[in-house]
């Protein structure tokens, strides 16, 4: 036993992490003692159920634990969001369909949310067919959580609420066919974010998880839906990169001397503003984000339902956090030296990543544009708000 918090742990995984980061964008997949090690540590499974050795963290603790794992390289931090949906769908299984997701509890989770397969109903449960053409994390994964739309005949099954009914399916890994197509990405290569097909794959009903899907376990964790948790924890990938690029620019500032100039860069004037402004940006996202899952996690705790208005800080906080991040590196990019513009370069990884992992957090937009709406007195847009 350990009596280090769950970000302090994760603190002491970044050594391993920064060592084989460059490894794992060169063969467009994670070192697998990085992907070994932090399984051990837990971060896989922070929202996963205790009956298969979740650590049921509260949101604020697992987001600090994704800054700093993220701060290290965020393909592993994307490797842990991406597991947090299925871990929580965990609580709407039967034991022994819980138990069969965890045989080896320190796996992390294959996953996309993009609905581009169609499932056909069949008796006691679907037929999956389709293809997802980025899967993060699925060559280590034992299971996918993979988006599909229910079918009724040749068009999609409607809600009551006038939307496509839209599932995401457990499927085992070894089910599906993965093509290796990640080699060619040019930012977040560790990720090994390939392609999977699903061919005719029977996915029983309970492993078709809805939003309507009754939770099973009743502890706080589980008592919203997915997206209100995992959606927003994205941005601690970013608020990662951002952490991790003011290292980053302080250490090459440091050493380095303008050949224009003859000055350090560290004595450059829009240098310093550009670093003290980062630092700034990063703690105020960073709290933003925080303030608002605590308050969430007291509603959760006494059993309260979450009001449109709390929901509407939670989005806006994280689509503002990347959109921040962003920024920001962007900004100690262009502050570096000239090395920063070669491959495999600190700034220059981060500048990718940072694009790539808040033009992944884009795709949810409407989220953010419901948030809006809600502040203003309206309904929000997106149905799973």
């Amino acid at each position: 036993m350990t009596n280090k918090t769950i970000e302090e742990i994760a603190i002491d995984l970044q050594p391993l992490i920064a060592k084989h980061r460059r490894e794992g964008e060169v063969n467009a997949q994670l070192n697998s003692e990085v992907v070994s090690a932090a399984g051990k540590a837990g971060m896989f499974r922070m929202f996963a159920p205790k009956e298969v050795g979740g650590l049921e963290l509260t949101p604020s603790d697992a987001f600090r634990a994704t800054v700093a794992i993220s701060a290290a390289d965020p393909a592993v931090g994307w490797y842990i969001v991406n597991s947090m949906a299925p871990c929580l769908f965990a609580a709407a299984l039967p034991e022994a369909e819980r138990n069969a997701l965890f045989v080896e509890p320190d796996r992390n989770f294959g996953f996309s949310a993009v609905a581009l397969a169609k499932a056909t109903p069949v008796d006691g449960g679907y037929k999956l067919n389709g293809m997802w053409p980025v899967v993060t994390g699925c060559n280590d994964s034992l299971w996918c959580a993979l988006a599909g739309i229910v079918q009724e005949g040749d068009k999609p099954r409607m809600l009551e609420n006038g939307r496509p009914d839209v599932r995401m399916f457990l499927v085992p890994t070894e089910q599906l066919d993965i093509k290796l197509t990640w080699q060619h990405a040019a930012a977040m290569r560790g990720t090994g974010s390939n392609q999977a097909t699903a061919k005719d794959v029977f996915v029983s009903e309970v492993l078709a998880h809805s939003p309507s899907s009754t939770t099973l376990i009743d502890r706080p964790l589980f008592r919203c839906p997915a997206s209100l948790l995992t959606l927003p924890i994205f941005a601690a990938a970013a608020v990662g990169v951002l952490q991790g690029a003011i290292e980053s620019a302080c250490e090459e500032i440091k050493a380095k001397v303008s050949t224009r100039t003859g000055k350090t860069f560290r004595d450059q004037t829009e240098t310093q503003l550009a670093l003290a402004n980062a630092s700034a940006a990063l703690r105020g996202i960073r709290a933003g984000s925080l303030e608002a899952f605590d308050k969430v996690w007291e509603k959760l705790k006494n059993g309260e339902a979450i009001p449109n208005a709390l929901k509407a800080e939670m989005y806006s906080s994280a689509f503002y956090a990347g959109d921040v991040a962003r920024e920001m590196v962007s900004l100690l990019y262009t502050k570096g030296s000239s090395a920063a513009f070669m491959e495999g370069h600190a700034l220059e990884r981060c500048l990718a990543n940072i694009h790539a992992v808040v033009s992944a957090i884009d795709a949810r937009r409407s989220f953010h544009h419901s948030a809006g709406l809600v502040m203003l007195g309206g309904d929000p847009l997106e149905a799973a708000f």
